[in-house]
């Protein structure tokens, strides 16, 4: 397992949930009091605010506090309301996946990037696809409020990721703690038999679902598609011309386009050979244009996530990291992860 140790992202994350939590307390939860809960959570200082410089652990302390007093189901509150469109980056590598199974296991490192205390991971049986989630001893003291975030906001990144009325439920559930006073809203979230007391926390799904092709058409993945093309295209964020229109694509629809010139040109209207030439009289080429997409998105990638060079590489469709390896360098000037170091330090 990668435990993913920024401050930097820590704080950020914890921040986020924060506003979140806030959120809910004040649209759900009138009667809670937010300065008595953060004094008895040993904040000193408003923490509902954006500024308040509160981390992770400060959520998950305020989080304990309502779970074991006025919000017991506080941890499935928040994680019925996780949105892709929330985590950025790792959102959009998600929904650029070619299938469930390689979104899942970007899941599965995002789980891992925000919540240094969990391991997740992605096993197949004979008819079950098998998301684990295990609590390290770092994160004991918040075991219970930890697997109810991870197993509502995984379902629900499941439920973004496939097309609409496929994911109506899942297979089934076994969590490693005794069942609640709110049991049954478990098997509301999830449509799906929950089993209690059970030795490891994992949520099954039909094996089958992995070899699905993400669709990517809800408000959620458009909002992150269009954050992307904004990053990428910069300057010519607001242009139509034709070159933008590929880059565009090749954001939008990575599963369709596959950066080939044969797939991306019917998207356009376009024969490859027209798309070919057009592109010619602009002074560029499909390759080249294709080549500014996928190191601008590997840029991203390399800084705003724990993604490894070699998986960055199969996520933009390269068949032999190799080859992604002597493009960025040829580029940059640097290898990806001597990139990813210099940027950090």
């Amino acid at each position: 397992m990668r435990t993913f140790t920024s401050q930097a992202h820590d704080s950020n994350y914890g921040g986020n949930q924060l506003l979140l939590l806030d959120k809910v307390l004040r649209e759900e939860c009138h009667y809670v009091d937010r300065d008595a809960l953060g004094h008895w959570c040993g904040l000193n200082r408003p923490w509902w605010i954006p500024e308040s410089g509160y981390n992770l652990d400060d959520y998950l302390r305020l989080l304990r506090q309502l779970q074991t007093n006025e919000v017991p189901n506080i941890a499935l509150r928040l994680a019925k309301r996780t949105r892709i469109d929330d985590i950025g980056v790792m959102g959009y590598a998600m929904l650029a996946s070619p299938t469930l199974e390689k979104g899942l296991q970007i899941a599965s490192h995002l789980v891992e990037e925000n919540y240094p205390y969990l391991k997740a991971w992605l096993s197949v049986s004979e008819e079950h696809a098998l998301l684990h989630c295990e609590v390290l001893p770092s994160g004991q003291e918040f075991f219970q409020i930890l697997i109810e975030e991870w197993l509502v906001s995984t379902w629900r990144y499941i439920q973004v990721l496939l097309p609409d009325g496929l994911a109506a439920c899942a297979s089934y559930a076994a969590l490693n703690f005794r069942a609640p006073t709110y049991h049954w809203q478990f098997q509301q979230i999830l449509g799906c038999h929950v089993d209690f007391e059970q030795p490891h926390a994992v949520l099954a799904i039909p094996k089958q679902w992995l070899y699905i092709a993400i669709q990517g058409h809800s408000d959620e993945a458009r909002s992150l598609y269009e954050n992307q093309i904004r990053r990428l295209l910069k300057e010519r964020e607001y242009s139509n011309d034709l070159v933008s229109q590929v880059k565009r694509l090749l954001v939008q629809k990575p599963g369709e386009c596959s950066y080939s010139l044969e797939k991306t040109a019917p998207l356009l209207s376009l024969s490859p050979r027209t798309l070919r030439r057009h592109l010619a009289n602009l002074g560029t080429s499909f390759r080249q244009v294709c080549l500014e997409v996928r190191i601008e998105l590997a840029k991203d990638y390399l800084l705003n996530t724990q993604l490894t060079a070699q998986e960055i590489a199969y996520q933009l469709g390269y068949s032999q990291p190799n080859n992604f390896y002597r493009a960025f360098k040829s580029v940059t000037g640097s290898p990806p992860e001597r990139f990813r170091e210099s940027r950090i330090l």
